[in-house]
């Protein structure tokens, strides 16, 4: 069996594994998403990915070269955006899904050689509103996620609404991160998250030669 042949059935596998359902309409779609991966001769390659769209409007745009695995997509509401840079190394499974989430108008940016281990869940949003029932002001509204380059969100970390990690963050195992850390570098860990080590550099994480 040629190289050109085996591709080919490597691509359709790819793409059976991506699943689509749009919770409005209760049925399986691929129209109601925008789905963009790079058209190179390195694509993105995908397994075990589901992708859920609650809204309309919304967009998933993968770089290129990235390994994706387990991944459960969630976009509720209309007008929000995920996007995963090149090189990606994502190292989710069915059994142990990475969890990104992105509502309400908000979006998660997550940048080149990126390793995320499984069982990770971003979240943009509480989904359920706290309201101040003096001024009616929504408490916990939704806020964006932006992960940097060559970062590492470690086993069972929890990135949180409002989170921006610069390049060369590491998040520690089972930590809970949700806001701006300004010092590129780091080591976070904890919960809540909080720098335990600068000065570090992280190294090359996404050796996607598999």
């Amino acid at each position: 069996m040629g190289t050109k042949k085996k591709d080919n059935i490597r691509e359709k596998k790819m793409n059976i594994s991506i699943l689509i359902y749009n919770l409005f309409h209760n049925r399986f779609s691929i129209q109601m998403l925008k789905l963009e991966i790079a058209a190179s001769k390195k694509k993105t390659k995908l397994k075990d990915c589901t992708i859920v769209n609650a809204g309309k409007s919304n967009t998933i745009s993968l770089g290129e070269k990235g390994i994706l695995n387990g991944i459960r997509f969630f976009l509720l509401g209309d007008n929000n955006h995920i996007a995963i840079g090149d090189n990606a190394l994502c190292r989710g499974s069915y059994q142990q899904p990475i969890c990104i989430n992105a509502g309400y108008g908000t979006s998660i940016t997550i940048g080149d050689d990126v390793l995320i281990a499984n069982n990770t869940e971003f979240h943009t949003t509480d989904y359920h509103g706290i309201i101040d029932t003096q001024t009616g002001e929504v408490l916990n509204p939704s806020n964006s996620i932006v992960i940097g380059n060559r970062c590492w969100i470690g086993l069972r970390a929890v990135v949180l609404k409002g989170t921006n990690l610069p390049d060369d963050t590491v998040v520690g195992a089972c930590s809970v991160v949700n806001k701006e850390f300004p010092n590129s570098g780091t080591i976070i860990a904890g919960n809540p998250g909080r720098e335990v080590r600068t000065g570090i550099k992280v190294g090359d994480l996404t050796n996607n030669k598999q």
